[in-house]
């Protein structure tokens, strides 16, 4: 899945257009819901979707995305509701704003919603495209204070065919909730049917390779139906 900020300011992009306020969003399916190097649908497809309404003037942005996962309890989906601010100079793009992301159906007691604060931004210099983001949580899941770095690249072959790769670091306050700072990384090719997107993802981590803890080297494959 596109990181969730990043899928965001992609939206607001969408909603970019001469009338005053738009809304755009997407649907999916992956073989397998991997988030930050890790898979969060127990190796199983999830079921994917988001929502977006942009004011042109302002840059004011309001939305909405979610995914099934399987943390193999009762948890039946991820849903985060976001807004902030978009911003467009030619070929830059900055978006800023809030999250909060609530599991449905978790066990009582979980702890697992939390708030997110965001700032991503997007550079296309034509030949290749760069996108950074930037996230941090005062309490992620009971783990206190975490920080999320991301870089990404994507260069298009030709005008359906492009690759891409990304690296990024998650880092916890307590780590014995949380788990250890890690790496992750990985590599997607994407061909574009508008409004369809087709797409072969890779990705691995650093975390040792612990019993149960789906980190290594992952592939999966995704179809995503963008609107308007």
């Amino acid at each position: 899945m596109v990181a969730r900020w990043v899928l965001l300011l992609l939206v607001g992009g969408l909603c970019a257009a001469p009338a005053s306020a738009e809304i755009g969003g997407s649907v999916g399916i992956v073989s397998d819901y991997i988030d930050k190097g890790i898979s969060n649908s127990d190796g199983h497809a999830a079921l994917q979707g988001s929502l977006a309404w942009t004011d042109d003037n302002s840059g004011l942005f309001l939305g909405v995305d979610g995914t099934t996962v399987d943390f193999n309890d009762s948890t039946d989906a991820e849903l985060a509701f976001l807004g902030g601010y978009h911003w467009e100079w030619d070929t830059v793009s900055v978006a800023t704003g809030v999250s909060r992301t609530h599991y449905v159906d978790a066990p009582k007691g979980a702890g697992m919603d939390l708030w997110e604060f965001g700032v991503v931004g997007s550079w296309d210099m034509g030949f290749h495209h760069w996108e950074a983001e930037i996230v941090y949580s005062p309490d992620d899941g009971g783990a206190g204070d975490a920080l999320y770095e991301r870089l990404g690249l994507t260069v298009p072959l030709d005008d359906r065919i492009a690759v891409g790769a990304h690296v990024g670091h998650q880092w916890y306050q307590r780590k014995d909730v949380g788990g250890p700072a890690y790496w992750h990384w990985g590599a997607e090719l994407t061909y574009d049917l508008a409004p369809a997107t087709l797409g072969l993802a890779y990705t691995d981590t650093g975390l040792d390779r612990e019993a149960g803890c789906l980190c290594g080297p992952r592939l999966s494959v995704f179809m995503t139906v963008s609107f308007p």
